[in-house]
């Protein structure tokens, strides 16, 4: 190839190349050139919080320099703030044994299928038949095919709520 076709690979500062070892030593191989920029961001926001809070430290102790115990601490103090672990067993034993020491409600004897009350279910009809004969309240449509009536039922969606309203 002449220099006139090669093309020039763009430089990749060395902080990125660092991120795009730790994606592939994670096995990734595709990702969006984004997350390079939003891995580089996070990475320098968090150094600086953690240098910053060194610095704060070491000048409460009234030492000239940030020495390695006082990022240390920072980086102790910013995990306990912002990672939380899960509860100890044996802090989920006692909450484990003191929800099972209260005794669950007996069961009422009865036939059936028991379900909450009406407004709660999803099983109740939310609409109404009208039919072609007519009635109260009832407007119908009917017709004639080959000399037999046939009914025709418009259906009415009644409206969600407590109370049950017929429309008229």
């Amino acid at each position: 190839m002449s220099e006139v076709e090669r093309k020039p690979i763009p430089a990749i500062p060395k902080e990125a190349q660092v991120m795009i070892s730790i994606l592939r030593d994670l096995g990734i191989q595709d990702y969006d050139p984004g997350v390079l920029t939003q891995m580089l961001e996070f990475s320098y926001r968090y150094i600086s919080n953690i240098l910053e809070d060194a610095r704060v430290y070491s000048n409460h102790a009234r030492k000239r320099m940030v020495d390695l115990e006082d990022v240390k601490l920072a980086v102790q103090v910013n995990t306990e703030q912002t990672v939380t672990g899960p509860p100890t067993r044996e802090v989920l034993l006692d909450l484990a044994q003191s929800r099972n020491n209260t005794q669950l409600p007996l069961v009422k004897p009865g036939v059936g299928l028991r379900l909450p009350p009406d407004r709660h279910c999803l099983t109740n009809t939310n609409y109404r038949l009208r039919s072609a004969r007519g009635g109260a309240g009832q407007t119908a449509r009917g017709g004639k095919t080959n000399g037999v009536s046939t009914p025709q039922f418009n259906i009415q969606i009644q409206p969600s709520g407590n109370k049950r309203k017929w429309d008229e």
